[in-house]
């Protein structure tokens, strides 16, 4: 069997094994929309990192780590709607992103890839990152389980209990941005979202305890 197999073997299961760890969280909290509304905002940062000639990857997680920051920084602080926040950001990412397509002259954007990812493209080195990330998802979830159960259930009781929400919340959205960007050349816009919210869907209709359904 070709190397490029075991590579797309790998890296379907270890996308899927990442993107489920957060799907019962992302639904408990209610923000599977914002899951959603990043793999498409993560399109501006792909536009910018082509415009600029920059690093693919990382140019795409650090706009996508700052738009879920804010977005988080506008809801809490300021009392706006989060589906408002997201979907006020989300409209003007994707019109930046055909923006700055448009003048990248003599290139070609490939939505299909975009869409769908290419699992037979991963290469070694995305594999170790696939690893990486499901290794910090697995510590993270499993240090701040109590921060995460009373934030997924009761925000108000965390802070009564004096819990570092603010540090949590952060670090959660983080993750969630790095595993949807690390997960894009391998899932795809389309897969992406639906593993953010169908895991958890079918564990929450088998049991009711959130570390069951993680």
């Amino acid at each position: 069997m070709y190397n490029f197999i075991y590579h797309a073997i790998l890296a379907a299961l270890l996308s899927s094994f990442s993107l489920s760890l957060f799907s019962p969280l992302v639904t408990l909290r209610q923000v599977s929309y914002m899951g959603e509304a990043l793999s498409h905002i993560a399109f501006a940062g792909i536009a910018l990192a082509l415009l600029l000639e920059l690093n693919l990857q990382i140019t795409t997680l650090i706009f996508v780590v700052i738009v879920a920051l804010a977005i988080s920084w506008l809801s809490q602080k300021h009392k706006l709607q989060e589906a408002n926040t997201i979907t006020i950001f989300l409209s003007v990412s994707m019109a930046l992103g055909i923006i700055l397509i448009s003048l990248k002259k003599g290139y070609s954007f490939d939505l299909e890839s975009y869409l769908f990812g290419n699992v037979l493209l991963v290469s070694p080195a995305e594999i170790y990152q696939l690893v990486i990330l499901a290794l910090l998802d697995i510590f993270f979830i499993s240090f701040f389980y109590k921060e995460l159960f009373y934030l997924s259930y009761n925000a108000e009781m965390a802070k009564f209990y004096r819990l570092p929400v603010g540090l949590v919340n952060t670090i959660f959205m983080i993750l969630l941005a790095a595993n949807i960007v690390i997960t894009l050349r391998a899932a795809g816009i389309i897969l992406v979202s639906a593993q953010l919210i169908l895991p958890a869907v079918t564990s929450f209709n088998l049991v009711k305890r959130l570390d069951y359904a993680i």
